[in-house]
This record gives structure tokens, sequence and C-alpha cells, in this order.
């Protein structure tokens, strides 16, 4: 991806990486970013967590832990997912929030990217025509958007209204508070000045091991570190943002699945042209320079070991 590229400092690099990176998860999650109402309320949101743990703290089982195995149960299933209606369908209903907040993320991974106009069907020329002609990775891209179309296509036979209404619907229960992931339940915490519930909920995520739970802190982590009073705020910007990019990175090493065929991955290079290798490789190859490449990969290796050992100070937690 072209804005990505051409850096002059490795740390101011890392500063406007981490502003594209943001953007690229607006993109992947482009019903995420739509502005929340007043109405909603922190108690609604998934996954919930004691308001008041005291600071540091970590449940002691697994079963106080809402976040342990979300990955192995949810989220790696869903990557692989070859039948992304199948998801939806299964987990919609539900009464557990992390299947819903699953039925959300097979929804709009297909919608609105595959919404036709009414009275025509969906194509993939339909959905590759804003792509710039003779771009770079244009074959790869058409390519990536051809496999998502094949997950998704059993939605295709769907109304265009309910296909809308469903939009609609879905983006409402996010915006709700009913779908947040752990990480975005901590990023709310941390919006409404509660600092302390918002390192609790981080520092159960931690606690969890799960890798799903870690990467949906990858926000959060870039406005926890740069908070005034926070032992890495007095590092220089770029140093915030190469740990809170490590965030990206790490719950692959972890065992989030990450491959060149996962979800995510297609997504990545249906709409943003990164499409070489894992999910890593490709957040890396935004860097175009090797020696930040090296400088994000070492920090990813420390935060990895850091989590591992349960070492929030070495997190900045």
């Amino acid at each position: 991806m072209m804005m990505f590229r051409h850096f002059k400092r490795p740390y101011l690099r890392a500063g406007l990486f981490a502003a594209c990176v943001v953007a690229l998860v607006l993109i992947l999650q482009q019903n995420d970013s739509a502005p929340e109402p007043a109405s909603s309320r922190v108690t609604d949101a998934v996954f919930p967590i004691p308001s008041h743990m005291p600071y540091g703290s970590s449940p002691a089982t697994a079963d106080d832990n809402p976040n342990i195995a979300l990955t192995k149960r949810l989220a790696n299933p869903l990557e692989r997912a070859q039948n992304l209606r199948l998801v939806y369908d299964k987990y919609k209903t539900s009464n557990d929030p992390a299947e819903r907040n699953t039925a959300y993320r097979a929804w709009s991974a297909c919608f609105p990217t595959f919404v036709a106009p009414q009275g025509q069907a969906v194509t993939l020329d339909l959905a590759t025509r804003a792509l710039p002609q003779n771009g770079a990775n244009s074959a790869e891209r058409i390519d990536a958007y051809r496999a998502l179309m094949g997950r998704c296509k059993d939605f295709f036979d769907m109304p265009h209204d309910a296909v809308i209404a469903q939009t609609q619907q879905q983006n409402g229960a996010w915006l709700s508070g009913d779908l947040r992931t752990p990480g975005e339940r901590a990023a709310k915490y941390l919006a409404d000045g509660k600092t302390q519930e918002a390192a609790s909920t981080a520092h159960a995520i931690i606690a969890s091991q799960d890798p799903f739970a870690i990467y949906s802190l990858r926000e959060f982590m870039g406005t926890y570190l740069a908070l005034p009073g926070n032992a890495q705020s007095g590092q220089a910007p770029g140093q915030q943002d190469v740990r809170a990019l490590a965030f990206y990175i790490v719950p692959c090493e972890l065992g989030m699945e990450c491959g060149p065929d996962s979800l995510t991955a297609l997504q990545l290079c249906a709409h943003t042209g990164e499409c070489l290798g894992t999910v890593a490789e490709r957040y890396l190859h935004a860097f175009s320079a090797q020696v930040d490449r090296t400088v994000l990969e070492n920090e990813s290796r420390r935060i990895a070991d850091a989590i591992k050992a349960g070492d929030y100070r070495a997190l900045g937690l």
C-alpha cells in the first residue's frame, strides 16, 4: 500500500505507519467506525469483567476470565470458514455475546463490500470496479475479492432490502456496545476516562493468554501508552507506536490463524493491496525499509515474551 512507504526515520515512520494501520482497521471493520450514540452504556458491552477489579489484578481461574479460549472456539474457525453465512446463522441470535460478535464479524466481512444495487446481482466485476486499472497487485487483489465472494456467496440469495436491514441491525448492535471485543471494551473505558477499569480489563485480557483477545487490544494500547503519567508516555511517540503495533503481530505468534488464506489475510489483500505472505508479514511489509521491519519484529518478540511471562510492566500496563 503506497501510503505506507517512503518514510525517512524509523520512529517517525512508525508514527505515520500507526495512523495508516488505524485506517486499515477501519477499512476491515467498516461498521465499527461509526460514532457512538450518547445512550450506549459500557455496562451493556461484551465480555463483562467486574468494573472495580483491583488495579493490576487478574481473574484467578478460567471460569472467572471470559476471554479464555475465544481464539480456539470462535476466532480461528471464523478465519478458516469457507461459508460465512453458516457462521452468521449459527451465532446471530446466541445468548453468548462473544458468539454474537463472531456473527457480526462474519456479516461485516461480506457487507457492505458485496452489496449490489437494487435489482442487480453481485458480481466480481462490480466488487472490483473501483480498483486502479493496472495498479500494483491488481491481479492478486481481484483474486482475493474472488475468494471472499466464495466465502460470502451463500448470502447472495437474500433480497436486497433484507441485506440492507441486516447490515443496519448489525451496525446498531455494535454501536449499542453489545458486540464489542474485549479490547474494544477496554478502549471504551479509556475514552470514558475510566483508566483503572480500562487497565484492569487489559490485565484480564493478557492473563487469558488468548491470541484473539490480545489482538483486540491493538488500538487500546496505542492510546493507553501515550497517556500522561503512564510510564511509557515519556518515550518518543514512535517508540510507543512500535509497542502498540506489536499487538498486530504478536497474536499470530501466539496461535491466532494468520495464514495467507485466512479471512483477515484476504481482506488485507483485497482492501489494501498487501497480498504477500501471512497476516503478520503483510503488516510488516507496510514498512518499506528493512530496518523498520526489524525494529517491529524485535519489539513483537519482546512483547510476546512479556505476555507469556505475565509481565505487565514490560507491556506498559
